[in-house]
């Protein structure tokens, strides 16, 4: 009988070990956030551009990111264009937009992310001496990103990528969606609490 009764106290208490309710969010909520510089090198109407800027945003559950960024071309690129006066055109692109990110097990020393921005920006046909626009035109762009970070310090990150610049509704002189599309490598630094 002592041993039946036992058996029904250990069953009696675990039984709110049993019913412990199922949720889809579990309350185990981590919210952080980071910003930094980016740099890129890609294709843009056939030459090489390189392309400076900075991203932020917000961390969820060390997983998902909510954010933005901006980017624009730190050197103009040659067209086949010339201006009414005879002078040689160059190529300037600028963007930015609403940015996500999916980052793969964050806490390992080297992990996988995926990125994608979406947004609009500026293509402009610039002369030289003097440096002014000659025409712009504003586009659309997305550009996913694959990049590799490794966790340098609770506090900073470093990224390596590639991504496809994706332009949409160019309509300038000579000028077409695809000169301005084309893929980038990129470099990341990244500052804040994953």
């Amino acid at each position: 009988m002592k041993r039946c009764f036992v058996i029904l106290f250990y069953i009696f208490i675990s039984m709110p070990l049993l019913a412990q309710e199922e949720t889809l969010i579990d309350g185990g909520f981590h919210s952080g956030g980071y910003g930094g510089p980016v740099w890129k090198v890609g294709l843009v109407n056939g030459h090489l551009g390189l392309f400076s800027g900075g991203r932020g945003g917000w961390i969820i559950n060390h997983t998902f990111v909510i954010g933005g960024g901006g980017y624009s071309q730190l050197l103009d690129v040659e067209t086949d264009q010339f201006s009414t006066e005879g002078k040689p055109l160059y190529l300037n692109v600028g963007y930015g937009g609403f940015e996500m990110e999916y980052i793969h097990e964050s806490d390992k020393l080297i992990h996988w992310t995926v990125h994608v921005m979406i947004g609009s920006g500026y293509v402009k046909l610039k002369e030289h001496n003097p440096n002014e626009a000659v025409e712009t035109d504003n586009i659309f762009m997305f550009e996913p990103s694959f990049n590799v970070d490794m966790n340098v310090s609770q506090w900073f990150r470093i990224g390596l990528g590639v991504s496809y610049r994706l332009a949409m509704g160019v309509d300038l002189p000579g000028i077409a969606s695809s000169d301005v599309s084309g893929p980038s490598g990129l470099v990341i630094l990244k500052f804040g609490s994953f």
